[in-house]
């Protein structure tokens, strides 16, 4: 191989700051170790990475094309030191569980509830992330499996839906249709769908734009922070919006929302994800186990 995980490190980091001092400060080594390592990584490829004819260190174009895939060599290179660490030792009856929001809310003290029944000698950790954040979580913070929708992780990691919930309308308890006993969205064409931008969870997101456009409805879209049922509530609330939320967040509305099923039943499904590699007896257990609670019919309670 003629790349070492060092040189895509420091290649990475030069790319990043454009600045040879300042890199040499971020790995804590001279600048001349740094310069060493880039002629080194430069010649043994056969390319010049970066253009050092001005005062201004810029990347080949070359380099500009590389820099992805040295920082995804990077990236892969943590995440198998991580999950061999995460596989030895005293950490073999201690989980990480990452959960979205709405699993957080619902789901999760379900688990936690039956782990401490059924699996006492286990230690679990509860780890909040945002829409579309379950796959960092497991890839980049060693959490050991994750609840969400939509997971995107790598492979060897696998993934399963557990659940398929119903999709709730949340609507003003001020709208005239606040009182319905279920909705149709084109009968909301003169509100716009308060959601999360679309890079969080595309997958998601498009879900939603699937569901809108079934009736005809185009709606315009207001840009949420991570959580609908969160600090722009009030957006809906006070009938300025709509959202369209999962059962589980269905269940615990903030108030001055009333939620309301569809007319015409939608689902989103809720997936569970862990490394399928993993050899330890005690994580495919704790998988079980999710799998049941998620498996029962009705609310987690």
């Amino acid at each position: 191989m003629k790349v070492t995980l060092r040189q895509a490190e420091f290649f990475t980091v030069v790319a990043e700051e454009l600045h040879f001092g300042n890199a040499a400060r971020v790995l804590f080594v001279s600048q001349s170790v740094v310069s060493q390592e880039i002629r080194r990584l430069e010649e043994n490829l056969g390319v010049l990475l970066f253009d050092r004819s001005t005062r201004n260190v810029r990347l080949t174009n070359a380099g500009d094309r590389l820099v992805p895939i040295a920082a995804e060599l990077c990236r892969s290179a943590r995440r198998f030191d991580e999950i061999a660490q995460r596989l030895v030792g005293d950490r073999s009856a201690r989980f990480k569980l990452a959960a979205t929001p709405s699993a957080m809310d619902s789901m999760v003290p379900a688990v936690l509830r039956e782990a401490e029944k059924m699996l006492p000698q286990l230690q679990i950790e509860d780890v909040a992330v945002e829409t579309g954040e379950v796959g960092d979580a497991l890839l980049n913070r060693g959490c050991d499996l994750g609840i969400g929708r939509y997971i995107d992780v790598v492979a060897g990691y696998t993934t399963e839906v557990i659940r398929a919930e119903s999709l709730f309308v949340a609507l003003s308890s001020a709208h005239p249709l606040a009182g319905a006993a279920s909705i149709g969205l084109a009968e909301l064409a003169d509100l716009p769908v308060l959601l999360w931008p679309r890079e969080r969870n595309p997958r998601y997101y498009d879900r939603l734009m699937e569901v809108c456009s079934r009736p005809g409805l185009e709606p315009l879209v207001l840009v949420s922070p991570p959580r609908i049922i969160g600090a722009r509530s009030y957006l809906i609330s006070d009938n300025r919006a709509f959202g369209l939320i999962p059962q589980s967040t269905a269940e615990h509305p903030a108030p001055g929302i009333v939620t309301i099923p569809l007319a015409t039943r939608e689902t989103l499904p809720l997936e569970l994800a862990w490394l399928g590699a993993d050899p330890r007896p005690q994580l495919h257990a704790l998988v079980e186990l999710v799998r049941r609670v998620g498996a029962k019919p009705g609310r987690w309670e």
